[in-house]
C-alpha cells in the first residue's frame, strides 16, 4: 500500500515538471510574429510574387516596366529581398511631402512607369528618364545574383553580396528576433544592407526580414518588413536629382594643379601618396585627394584651372569623400573662388620633388563667389555652387579658408571630386 501511494506521489511530481518545462519551454502568444514558410518550388520567383495579390504589386509593376527584370526572376538563379507595397507607399510619402513644401505637384510611381508618354517639354521628358533609370537601379539592389539562405549570412559578420545589375554590393547578417524572457530566442531573420559602397557599418542602411527562405523553383525570396522605406534613403534623393550643368574642364589640353604657400612646406601627396590632386579629376567618387590647411598662418591649399583659352564658367561642383561622415573634421567648410585675365596665370618653379605649376605672382585675381559655413551630411554628397559670371577668364582657383571644425590649428582636408561648369539657363 505504501509503494502504491509512493508510486503515485512520483508519478504527479514528474507529471508537474513536464508541464512546466513545456510552458516554460514555449513562447507566449504575442511573442513574435512569424510568417510562415511554404516550399513554393512549383513557382518562380516572378510567379511568386504575383500570386501575392494586394502585397507585392508595386515590386511587380516596376519589374514589368523594365527590360529584361521580369525573366531575370523567372529564368536566373537568384535572391530576392522582396519589399511589399507598404515600402512604396512609405518612400512616395516622404518624396510627395517635400514636393508639397516645395509648392510642387506629387509624383507616384505609375507616372514614372508611363515614362515619357505625353510630355512635350524637353527638361520633363529627360527627367521622366532619368527617374526611370533610377528607379530601375534601386529595384536591382534588391535582387541578388546567386542563391542565399539565411545561414549563409551565420558567419562571422554576415556577408557581402551583389546586386544583379552592375554588381553593387549589399549585405546580409543572420541575426534571431528577441521572445519574451529570451534575447535572441525568436524567429531567423536577416539584416538586410544598402553598403553605400563604404567599409563602414554606421553609414549603412538596413532593412530586417519578417520571413526567410521561401524556396521558388529558380530562387529564395526574403521578405522585408512593412516597416522599410522602399530604396533605403535614396528613393526621396533619386527623384529629386538635378543633374550640374557640363563641365568645361578640357583635361587634354588644359592645367590643372594644386599649390600651397612655399613656406607652408606642404605639398601634393604629403598625406598619401594615393590621395593626390589627380583623384579629383578622375570621375571617381570612390577616390579622393587628402591635404593640409592651416587657416592660423594663412597655408590653404588652393586648386587652379588654367584652360587652354578664356572660357566662361559660373557653376562648380564638389562631392565628399567615401569617409565623409565619418571624417567631418576633414569637409570644405569655408572656400573662395577667384578668377584673373592674366595672359599668363601661372609658371613653372621648384617644389619639394622637382618642378611644379604656381600661379604668377604679378597675376592680379578677383573674387567670383565665397561660401561659409558648409555642412556635408554623407559620404559622397555632391553640392553644386552656382556664381553669376559672363567674363571668360583665363584661370580660375578654388581657395579652401577652413575645414568643417572650424579649428585654426593644421588640419585635415580632403574631397573626392571638383569639377568647373558652365550653367546656360
Amino acid at each position: 500500500m505504501k509503494k502504491t501511494i509512493l508510486l503515485a506521489k512520483y508519478a504527479v511530481a514528474i507529471a508537474f515538471i513536464a508541464a512546466i518545462f513545456q510552458t516554460g519551454c514555449k513562447p507566449e502568444k504575442g511573442d513574435y510574429n512569424s510568417t510562415p514558410v511554404v516550399n513554393t518550388s512549383n513557382l518562380t520567383t516572378y510567379d511568386y510574387l504575383k500570386s501575392k495579390t494586394g502585397v507585392y504589386d508595386s515590386l511587380t509593376m516596376l519589374v514589368d516596366k523594365f527590360p529584361g527584370m521580369k525573366t531575370i526572376l523567372v529564368d536566373s538563379s537568384v535572391t530576392l529581398f522582396a519589399p511589399s507595397n507598404a515600402s512604396f507607399q512609405l518612400a512616395v510619402s516622404n518624396l510627395n511631402t517635400l514636393l508639397k513644401s516645395k509648392g510642387q505637384p506629387p509624383l507616384y510611381l505609375s507616372q514614372i512607369v508611363a515614362g515619357s508618354v505625353g510630355l512635350t517639354n524637353a527638361s520633363d521628358i529627360d527627367k521622366a528618364r532619368r527617374d526611370s533609370m533610377a528607379l530601375d537601379t534601386l529595384v536591382s539592389k534588391y535582387i541578388i545574383r546567386g542563391l542565399y539562405v539565411a545561414n549563409d549570412f551565420a558567419v562571422g559578420d554576415g556577408l557581402t553580396i551583389n546586386s544583379v545589375r552592375g554588381g553593387y554590393p549589399m549585405h546580409g547578417q543572420r541575426v534571431f528576433a528577441n521572445a519574451e524572457g529570451f534575447e535572441n530566442g525568436g524567429v531567423e531573420t536577416i539584416n538586410f544592407a544598402d553598403t553605400k559602397r563604404s567599409l563602414f557599418t554606421a553609414f549603412w542602411s538596413i532593412a530586417q526580414t519578417t520571413s526567410v527562405n521561401i524556396k521558388t523553383k529558380n530562387g529564395y525570396v526574403h521578405l522585408l518588413g512593412n516597416d522599410h522605406v522602399f530604396g533605403f534613403d535614396d528613393y526621396v534623393a533619386d527623384m529629386t536629382y538635378i543633374p550640374p550643368p557640363p563641365v568645361v574642364f578640357d583635361l587634354a589640353h588644359d592645367v590643372l594643379f594644386p599649390y600651397w604657400p612655399t613656406a607652408s612646406g606642404y605639398y601634393d601627396g604629403q598625406i598619401s601618396a594615393g590621395e593626390t590632386f589627380a583623384k579629383i579629376l578622375d570621375g571617381s567618387v570612390l577616390t579622393k585627394m587628402t591635404s593640409y590647411v592651416d587657416a592660423t598662418n594663412n597655408y590653404y591649399p588652393s586648386l587652379y584651372w588654367c584652360p587652354a583659352k578664356p572660357t566662361v564658367s559660373n557653376a562648380y561642383t564638389m562631392i565628399s569623400a567615401n569617409d565623409s561622415k565619418l571624417y567631418q573634421d576633414r569637409d570644405p567648410r569655408d572656400f573662395k573662388l577667384e578668377a584673373t585675365l592674366d595672359p599668363n596665370p601661372y609658371i613653372t618653379t621648384t617644389g619639394p620633388n622637382g618642378p611644379i605649376k604656381a600661379p604668377n605672382p604679378d597675376a592680379v585675381w578677383v573674387q567670383l563667389d565665397v561660401r561659409e559655413d558648409q555642412d556635408w551630411t554623407t559620404n559622397y554628397q555632391q553640392k553644386e555652387f552656382d556664381f553669376v559670371n559672363t567674363t571668360a577668364y583665363t584661370g580660375y582657383r578654388l581657395v579652401i579658408l577652413q575645414v568643417g571644425t572650424g579649428s585654426s590649428s593644421q588640419s585635415l582636408f580632403q574631397i573626392s571630386e571638383w569639377a568647373m561648369r558652365e550653367k546656360t539657363n
